[in-house]
């Protein structure tokens, strides 16, 4: 599996290019919406803090009978969608979220994009999930990784969080023009 960084970065540079190319105004969509994106692209690996809790208190789980399960289904995007419509059709608002130019449908629309995103890194690079788990044991998985030569497999995954580290540093500089605020 594509390590938390790839998951992260892949989130926030997919964001950032939404952000500059589509919607092209900051007022609609604030830089707040980028980190939700970036914890929407972790979410499904949130099962790794399950299984450390669980461990704590002396369940036997094994990491494989937690991580890829619950989580890493198509039903934890489509629930933040669907979170995000009902606030969306109740016109759902909380002060302290809508003073920072945020809308809770837009905020569960992206979670559920980010956690999608993360199973396509997931179902892509490195083995399969079980998008319908539990109920149904299909699997899909391209597992490119597989497919690298032996010698690169073992480096190929920290490679790409540096070529996505690099892509945001140069993002940050070029397009944003960070090293003006220092």
């Amino acid at each position: 599996m594509p390590y938390a960084a790839t998951h992260i970065l892949a989130a926030i540079l997919l964001a950032e290019l939404f952000r500059h190319y589509v919607i092209k105004n900051n007022k609609i969509f604030p830089r707040y919406y980028i980190l939700i994106a970036a914890i929407g692209g972790i979410l499904p690996d949130f099962d790794f803090g399950i299984f450390y809790t669980l461990s704590l208190f002396g369940f036997g789980f094994s990491i494989e009978e937690i991580h890829r399960t619950f989580l890493h289904t198509l039903f934890v995007p489509l629930l933040l969608f669907i979170i995000g419509f009902i606030a969306m059709i109740f016109n759902v608002k909380l002060k302290e979220i809508s003073k920072h130019h945020l809308k809770i449908p837009i905020v569960f629309y992206i979670l559920a994009i980010g956690s999608l995103l993360h199973l396509i890194l997931d179902a892509t690079f490195f083995g399969e999930i079980t998008p319908f788990y539990p109920f149904s044991s299909f699997s899909v998985g391209l597992n490119i990784l597989y497919t690298l030569p032996l010698s690169w497999r073992g480096s190929f995954l920290p490679a790409l969080d540096g070529v996505l580290l690099v892509l945001w540093i140069l993002w940050l500089e070029f397009k944003l023009k960070i090293s003006n605020y220092f």
